[in-house]
């Protein structure tokens, strides 16, 4: 009996997947078609070979692998290979380009087809996923972008990231732009900085503003500096100085939070080095769950988490930080300028620079915000599948995971010292204190990004970039698939009571819920279509330590093997479609 499936999507979730079948005996079946459909090379995904060296990664390259062995998740035969570190020959503990990162997840993808068992055929589609739709026995019929079907026994969605239409305030910016275009010819709306290219077309000398001050704003602010031909040089005092080409645009950037990146530090840490949870345990988790039900996180969870970064910082040694201001909102201390707050903002970078370089086994500090991604796994099973009420769900997703985020998986460190010159060379400034907003001048044709700090006047500009990427809405994404999915009945947006968080309902291991509440039991949806019922979906495995997203992708690819041993080779004169492929 032949069986095919789809994976849909052919970046790093998607590889986890096709480990996963590669890994596996298949003696149930006599051949296995793995459609692998995505319109880019598979691998890379977003992580494109030929972007620019200046784009780093966040995470260090000894602690990236796609090759499973040593994680408990991965049974069977895992195909052994090289970790980024390795494969590339840099330092385990160096931050090396995105492009570097497609390139080896495109070798994976190469080892892996190549070592897949004799009855596993790999076929791949350069094309999208646009329709799907179910046949009287249950398996799927995908319309791809390029006008041909494919008929498949199961469906596996690891498509990423994705676009949203545009919000009602989106609109408005765009109903601005167009209609003051003619009085100013630079008036622009980029509502996401990517892709990176689009800001190419931005004019040296131009006014940008830049919206957020964060991984994304990074991006941004390197592509149209960097990006421009600028050098940073080292300067006698230790500091880097930036060196215009004069291709640059004058750039501002502003946020809500008033809160900029925080760099990691020097790792110190083995893989195995982790903060073992001595307070919000899974066991703790479990107790509270039984003796109250859904969860608060600030009443239940958040003094657990504290304690244990409190020991984490403790087991270094040195002074004690404040470790609840970590994971406190911050409050805003309003400067009486911009300009005030821009050093504020100068020092912060210049002192958590040096927390940074003593490394996370020695730095009190950047040890107690490690031991934030270290807890990951206990955050997960706290939150995840409503495992907080509605309102702290809410609560969370506005205000504890951003805050996490900051502290915990900032850029390399280097980065402040590259702001700190770019502020020093008056090519980058704020643009507005904590509270920053928009206000649209149609007098003047422009933007103007106002703060809380009453004193200081609006800021002008011509351009304005969104340095942030959508999260997965489905009912504002704009891929067909998603479309078609909602449209069906196939899937429905995933909902904690009266909050919705985002990504789409499934359940335990990834099946997606049906619209009347019931399993669709032959499509599974992994990584960020699902952050809403998942938290902090965006990650890469390490080598050799167990992985979430190994047991992802372990989980879907065991309720796969389930379906197709109890359906489809008990299936008797399957139906024939005109014109789908095998």
């Amino acid at each position: 009996m032949h069986v095919s499936v789809a994976v849909v999507g052919g970046g790093p979730r998607g590889l986890s997947i096709l480990e996963r079948i590669c890994g596996q005996p298949h003696t149930d079946w006599d051949s296995l078609t793995v459609h692998l459909i995505d319109p880019h090379p598979p691998g890379a995904g977003v992580h494109l070979p030929d972007q620019p060296n200046y784009l780093l990664m966040n995470t260090i390259a000894g602690q990236v692998t796609m090759f499973r062995t040593g994680d408990r998740s991965a049974t069977g035969r895992p195909i052994a290979g090289p970790s980024l570190a390795d494969w590339a020959g840099a330092a385990a503990d160096s931050y090396l380009p995105r492009g570097t990162l497609g390139r080896y997840l495109a070798f994976a993808y190469r080892r892996l087809r190549r070592q897949a068992p004799p009855n596993v055929r790999i076929q791949e589609h350069r094309a999208g996923a646009h329709q799907a739709r179910t046949l009287r026995d249950g398996s799927w019929v995908l319309h791809l972008s390029d006008g041909s079907l494919l008929a498949v026994d199961f469906v596996f969605l690891t498509t990423g990231h994705g676009t949203n239409q545009p919000t009602e305030e989106d609109q408005r910016i765009q109903r601005f732009v167009a209609d003051h275009r003619r009085s100013n010819p630079d008036l622009r709306y980029l509502r996401s900085c990517y892709p990176l290219h689009q800001l190419d077309t931005i004019e040296p000398g131009s006014r940008v503003a830049v919206r957020g001050m964060s991984l994304s704003a990074i991006d941004t602010v390197a592509a149209l500096t960097t990006g421009r031909g600028g050098r940073f040089l080292p300067g006698p005092d230790g500091e880097l100085v930036y060196r215009p080409s004069g291709a640059e645009p004058r750039l501002r950037v502003y946020s809500r939070s008033g809160r900029i990146f925080a760099p990691r530090a020097v790792n110190q840490k083995r893989p195995t080095d982790v903060h073992q949870a001595a307070h919000l345990t899974l066991k703790a988790i479990d107790a509270l769950r039984a003796e109250v039900g859904q969860l608060d996180f600030e009443q239940h969870l958040l003094p657990l988490l504290t304690a244990d970064l409190r020991e984490a910082a403790e087991a270094t040694g040195g002074p004690l930080p404040d470790v609840a201001a970590l994971l406190r909102p911050r409050e805003h201390r309003f400067p009486r300028t911009v300009a005030a707050h821009q050093q504020d903002l100068v020092d912060f970078l210049t002192a958590d620079e040096r927390q940074a370089a003593a490394g996370n086994l020695t730095s009190p500090l950047k040890a107690a915000t490690d031991a934030i991604r270290d807890l990951r796994t206990e955050l997960r099973h706290a939150v995840e599948h409503r495992g907080l009420t509605p309102r702290s769900h809410e609560r969370f997703c506005q205000v504890y995971a951003p805050l996490l985020n900051a502290v915990a998986a900032g850029p390399p460190a280097h980065r402040s010292r590259e702001w700190r010159a770019l502020f020093a060379a008056g090519v980058l400034q704020l643009g507005a204190g904590p509270g920053g907003s928009l206000r649209l001048d149609s007098e003047r044709a422009e933007f103007a990004i106002t703060g809380a700090v009453q004193s200081s006047p609006p800021v002008h500009c011509d351009v304005l970039v969104g340095a942030s990427v959508d999260p997965f809405l489905p009912e504002r994404d704009t891929a067909p698939l998603t479309r078609s999915l909602l449209a069906g009945g196939h899937a429905r947006p995933f909902a904690n009571g009266w909050f919705h968080p985002g990504g789409f309902d499934i359940d335990q291991v990834g099946r997606l819920v049906r619209a009347d509440g019931t399993i669709t039991p032959n499509f599974c949806a992994l990584g960020h279509p699902t952050e809403g019922a998942h938290y902090f979906t965006n990650m890469l495995p390490a080598p050799g330590v167990d992985s979430r997203v190994t047991a992802d992708a372990e989980a879907a690819v065991r309720a796969m093997a389930e379906h197709l041993r109890h359906t489809v080779a008990h299936r008797a004169n399957p139906l024939p479609v005109q014109g789908v492929a095998p």
